[in-house]
């Protein structure tokens, strides 16, 4: 994009924001982070903050994701990034606030494989048992 925005000079730029290449999503193994750099990898809210950059309008549509948790992180997320604001990471209580069980937060671990999803699962539980969840 940093070769073409200049050389097409859009007066306008419509961005559609996939949640589905997340990590947690039910679709693949993109596994990318909502905010910004793991692993090597470049956040999904970096790639809204790039296009921003170029100082064009936008329009930035949502569309996709299979984990409808996770592609209401991604969007109030990326509302966030075009307004400049910045969220908290703790996710307020609403009338959904259940549906963030169990980390209440905006910004989930990117685990690569079973066993990061198995190990925090496991502590979740555990803290159940144990009365500390």
């Amino acid at each position: 994009m940093s070769e073409l925005v200049p050389k097409y000079k859009p007066s306008k730029i419509v961005m559609q924001c996939g949640a589905d290449s997340l990590a947690w999503d039910r679709l693949g193994p993109f596994n990318l982070t909502i905010k910004g750099k793991a692993h090597g990898k470049v956040g999904h809210g970096e790639c809204v903050r790039f296009m921003k950059s170029f100082g064009i309008p936008m329009m930035v549509l949502g569309g996709g994701g299979y984990t409808i948790k996770n592609v209401s992180r991604c969007w109030a997320y990326e509302t966030g990034v075009i307004l400049g604001k910045e969220l908290d990471n703790k996710i307020p209580y609403n009338d959904y606030y259940e549906y963030y069980a169990p980390y209440y937060q905006l910004h989930l671990m990117v685990c690569f494989g079973w066993k990061c999803v198995a190990k925090s699962c496991a502590k979740y539980e555990r803290g159940k048992i144990l009365g500390g969840a």
